[in-house]
């Protein structure tokens, strides 16, 4: 993820310090592993309830990648039933293709199927590729979440944007021009929104 920030000239720090996450336009929240213990590291790290303050109460923008998206679901259905941050009605579960021959995880370029404009993607996206290393997928309760779809043995959720909460269950960083685009639109509406939140509290 860095070196596709460096490409993008972005400021960026990686940090777990709750005061520079405050000061920070927009967040960005990675996975990798299980998430059963992807939600362990964050209590223990005391970040849900840092991150619950900053995206729900103080509408800071954040984009949460693979597993940093499905952690989002009010529920993960790997290894075990597991609570997440809640901050979408959706429940992550295991895709369902092994009995159509697919293997899991499914890793590769796929393409996206937009379902409508948003901040990350537009209709110009349509049928473009992004890579994906995931065997679980998001399941939305409320369908207007959703942006971008994919199709592999199912169709499964691929960016949801809510408010100020996006997600994205493909890799940008790896997805090349398409992923560093992606990722261009998310820094500028941080900052937008950033810079519009300081002209709301001046005189």
């Amino acid at each position: 993820m860095g070196n596709a920030l460096r490409v993008l000239d972005v400021d960026y720090m990686v940090t777990l310090d709750p005061a520079a996450l405050e000061q920070a336009a927009g967040l960005i929240l990675p996975g990798v592993g299980a998430f059963g213990d992807g939600m362990a590291r964050l209590r223990q790290l005391g970040l849900v309830e840092v991150l619950g303050e900053l995206v729900l109460r103080r509408k800071k923008p954040l984009l949460g990648i693979c597993l940093g998206m499905q952690l989002m679901a009010k529920t993960g259905l790997e290894h075990g039933c597991h609570q997440g941050l809640g901050w979408l009605d959706a429940t992550v579960q295991r895709l369902d293709v092994e009995s159509l021959g697919l293997s899991l995880p499914h890793v590769g370029w796929n393409e996206l199927s937009i379902a409508r404009e948003g901040v990350l993607v537009g209709s110009e996206q349509q049928g473009s590729d992004y890579y994906f290393v995931h065997s679980y997928h998001m399941v939305l309760n409320f369908p207007e979440d959703l942006v971008a779809s994919c199709t592999y043995g199912q169709s499964f959720t691929a960016i949801v944007e809510h408010e100020n909460i996006f997600g994205t269950q493909f890799h940008p960083e790896k997805s090349q021009k398409n992923g560093l685009r992606l990722l261009r639109q998310f820094v500028g509406f941080a900052a937008k929104t950033a810079t519009l939140g300081l002209e709301s509290r001046l005189p």
